[in-house]
C-alpha cells in the first residue's frame, strides 16, 4: 500500500491510541486502588462467584450500593473469560478507554471537522482525570462510552440505535437519566415540529423514547421488592441542596479551569465571542449540535452539583467541552490569520500549559497522577510490614490500608496465606502498631500517634506518604 498523506491522516487517531496505551502499560500491574479496590472490586469478584446477572440482590446490595449492574455484569464476564489477574482485569477499562477515545475521534470529525477531531483527541488524552480513571476498574469510562453513542446515534437521527445506547447508559449508572431527558426532550421538540403526521403518531414517537427509562425503572421496581429500597440509602442522602451552589462553583471551576483548562476555555471563549461577531456561516450550520452539546454540558453539570463531589464524575461531559473550545480555535484562526504558524504555537501553548499541570499538579486520589505516587508509598509500608512479621499483631490503621492489608486480590500483599488479621479503626491501649498516610489523614488521630509512638518507617514520594509507629503508650 502506498503510504501518502491520506493514508497518514487516517493512521494518526491509531499512533495516538497507540501512544497513549504504551504510557499507561506499566499502570495495568499496580494494585487496586481507592473506589476499586474496597467497593467495584469486591461486587465484581462476589459476582463472579455467583454468575453475571443484570437482577438486582444477585449479589449483596452493599457491594454494589444499589447501582444499576451493567458495570459489574461486563467486568465479571471479562474476568470469566479471560482470568483475574489484575492486569487481566485492568485490560478490560483500558480497551473500554481506547473504544471511548476512537469514539470522541469520530463523533468530532463527523459533526465538526478532523483538525478538531484530531486536537480534541490529544486534549483528551492529556486530561489528568481521563489518563488516571483509563486503567481502574470503575464505571464513569464506560458510561461517557454510552453517552457520547447515544448522543452521535441522536444526531445521526437513528432512533433505535439511540434507545439501546440510552438503556445501556442508564444501566450503567443512575446519572445517565440526564442524557435519556435531554434526548428525550429533543425528539419531543422535533417531533412536535413534525408535519405531516396526526397526533396519535406524535405520541407514539415520543413514547418509543421512554423504553430505556422503563426498562431501568424495572430495575429499582425489582429492587424495591427484593431488598427493600429503590435507590441505596448512603447515596440519597448526599443529595443537598444546601451545597448545590458550593458543588456547581467547584465543578464548573474543575471543568473549566483546573488542570490547565483555563487557556483553552479563555481563548475558545474568545473564539467563540469572534465568530459570532464574524457571523461564520459555518457556525450557523452547527446550530443543532452545539446546542445540543451545550445543553447537555449544563444539564449534567447542574444534576451532578445535586450529589457527591467527585471530579471523574464528569467525564462524561468534558471531551464535549474540549471539543467545542477546539472547534472554536480551529474556525477563528482560518478566518484571522493566513499562516499557519499562529495557530500552531497557540495550540502548543495551550497543550503545554494543560500537559503542565496533569503531570506536575498531583494529588492523593484517581483523578490525578498522584495516584501512582500513593500506591507506591501504600504497597512499601506493607511490604517492610510482611518483612517485620507483624502481622499477627494489633495494627490501626485507616479505611483503605485496611483494605490493602486484608485482601489479598488487591494486590499488595505478597502472599495470600498471610494476611494481618487484628486491625483496628479505633486507638486503644492494645494497639501495637499504627499505620497513617496522607491521602487518609485524620489531623487528631495522627497526633496521638506521633505522642504515644515511635516511627519505624516513612515512605514518601511526590508529596504523598506512608508511616508506621510503634505504639508505646505511657
Amino acid at each position: 500500500m502506498k503510504f501518502n498523506k491520506t493514508t497518514l491522516s487516517r493512521c494518526t487517531p491509531y499512533l495516538l491510541m497507540l501512544f497513549f496505551t504504551l504510557i499507561k502499560f506499566n499502570d495495568l500491574f499496580l494494585p487496586y486502588f481507592w473506589d476499586e479496590a474496597w467497593s467495584y472490586l469486591p461486587a465484581i469478584k462476589e459476582m463472579v462467584k455467583k454468575g453475571p446477572s443484570l437482577i438486582p440482590n444477585s449479589i449483596s446490595p452493599e457491594l454494589y450500593r444499589g447501582h444499576p449492574l451493567l458495570f459489574y455484569f461486563l467486568s465479571s464476564l471479562w474476568i470469566k473469560l479471560c482470568g483475574s489477574n489484575i492486569w487481566i482485569s485492568k485490560l478490560f477499562p483500558l480497551l473500554i478507554s481506547l473504544f471511548f477515545m476512537h469514539t470522541v475521534f469520530q463523533f468530532t470529525n463527523k459533526f465538526f471537522n478532523y483538525l478538531t477531531a484530531i486536537i480534541t483527541l490529544i486534549f483528551l488524552s492529556i486530561q489528568s482525570v481521563f489518563f488516571a480513571q483509563s486503567t481502574f476498574l470503575l464505571p464513569e469510562i464506560l458510561l461517557a462510552l454510552f453517552t457520547i453513542l447515544s448522543l452521535k446515534s441522536h444526531l445521526d437521527k437513528r432512533h433505535v440505535s439511540t434507545i439501546l445506547w440510552l438503556t445501556f447508559a442508564l444501566y450503567t449508572k443512575e446519572s445517565a437519566v440526564v442524557i435519556w431527558a435531554v434526548i428525550t426532550f429533543l425528539r419531543a421538540i422535533e417531533v412536535y415540529k413534525t408535519f405531516g403526521l396526526n397526533n396519535f403518531e406524535k405520541l407514539n414517537k415520543i413514547l418509543l423514547f421512554l423504553v430505556p427509562l422503563v426498562l431501568v425503572f424495572i430495575f429499582f421496581f425489582l429492587q424495591k421488592l427484593l431488598v427493600g429500597w429503590y435507590f441505596f440509602p448512603e447515596h440519597l442522602s448526599y443529595f443537598n441542596l444546601k451545597e448545590f451552589s458550593g458543588r456547581l462553583n467547584g465543578y464548573s471551576l474543575y471543568l473549566f479551569l483546573y488542570m490547565g483548562r483555563n487557556l483553552l476555555t479563555i481563548f475558545g471563549f474568545i473564539a467563540l465571542i469572534l465568530l459570532m461577531i464574524k457571523k461564520d456561516s459555518q457556525l450557523k450550520e452547527k446550530q443543532y449540535s452545539l446546542f445540543t452539546i451545550s445543553l447537555f454540558v449544563v444539564s449534567y453539570l447542574l444534576f451532578s452539583s445535586l450529589n457527591f463531589y467527585s471530579p471523574r464524575y464528569l467525564i462524561s461531559i468534558l471531551p464535549f467541552v474540549i471539543m467545542i473550545w477546539v472547534y472554536c480555535l480551529v474556525r477563528v484562526t482560518k478566518f484571522f490569520y493566513k499562516t499557519k504558524a499562529v495557530a500552531i504555537l497557540l495550540f502548543l501553548v495551550i497543550t503545554a500549559n494543560n500537559l503542565y499541570f496533569t503531570v506536575n499538579v498531583k494529588g492523593e486520589n484517581d483523578h490525578t497522577l498522584g495516584y501512582r505516587d500513593m500506591i507506591f508509598v501504600q504497597s512499601e509500608i506493607i511490604k517492610f510490614c510482611e518483612k517485620l512479621e507483624i502481622n499477627d499483631n494489633t495494627i490501626y490503621t485507616h479505611f483503605l490500608m485496611y483494605n490493602y492489608l486484608t485482601k489479598y486480590e488487591l494486590g499488595y500483599l505478597n502472599s495470600s496465606r498471610i494476611t494481618f488479621s487484628h486491625i483496628q479503626n479505633k486507638l486503644n491501649k492494645e494497639t501495637e502498631f499504627a499505620i497513617i498516610s496522607s491521602n487518609e489523614l485524620d489531623n487528631n488521630t495522627y497526633g496521638l500517634i506521633k505522642l504515644n509512638g515511635i516511627l519505624l518507617k516513612r515512605f514518601e514520594k511526590n508529596g504523598s506518604w506512608s508511616e508506621l509507629y510503634k505504639m508505646k503508650y505511657q
